[in-house]
């Protein structure tokens, strides 16, 4: 008990930390954004821009601070601890009610494709001449789409699974 105990505390730190670094590149990127017009990381939070903006971005001085060091190797860092440590914290707590639930830990791997791949498609876009068609921008949305609804998906069921591992701890002591 005490062993499992550890593991949580430890599991929760590690998400905690994930988050406190998703939140430190978050304002690196704010201030870098801040010296340009454009808003900070639009292609990545928002679904209100089209390819002409895009390509605005992509001829702009900006487009080398957004690929390096803002989505290579800022923002995989960031999304390797994020689907990394839910990940694991998901498989260990719920592994601890049921194995059968131990397959939501796949939630945060579908996050860390999903933005992976938005960012290389992103970082590719972003190179000139900007020679890609329109339609790639619905590529693109469709892949912040899915990063969202996952990375969302993926903080419920941790947090549900951290609250299930905190109800059966009691539980366990009495048995």
């Amino acid at each position: 008990m005490v062993r499992s105990v550890g593991i949580s505390i430890g599991l929760l730190l590690a998400v905690i930390a994930a988050f406190g670094l998703f939140w430190l590149v978050g304002n690196y990127a704010e201030a870098r954004f801040a010296e340009s017009s454009f808003k900070s990381r639009f292609p990545e939070k928002t679904f209100r821009y089209d390819a002409d903006k895009l390509r605005s971005l992509a001829s702009s001085s900006m487009r080398k601070t957004y690929i390096v060091p803002v989505l290579f190797p800022l923002d995989l860092i960031v999304m390797l601890a994020l689907a990394g440590s839910m990940g694991v914290a998901i498989w260990y707590w719920l592994g601890q009610a049921s194995p059968a639930w131990t397959w939501l830990a796949l939630i945060p791997l579908i996050y860390l494709i999903s933005d992976l791949a938005e960012d290389c498609l992103l970082a590719w876009m972003l190179q000139p001449p900007n020679a890609w068609p329109d339609a790639m921008i619905g590529v693109l949305k469709a892949l912040t789409a899915i990063k969202l609804a996952s990375i969302l998906a993926s903080v419920v069921v941790t947090a549900s699974a951290l609250l299930l591992w905190l109800y059966r701890v009691p539980y366990a002591r009495i048995n």
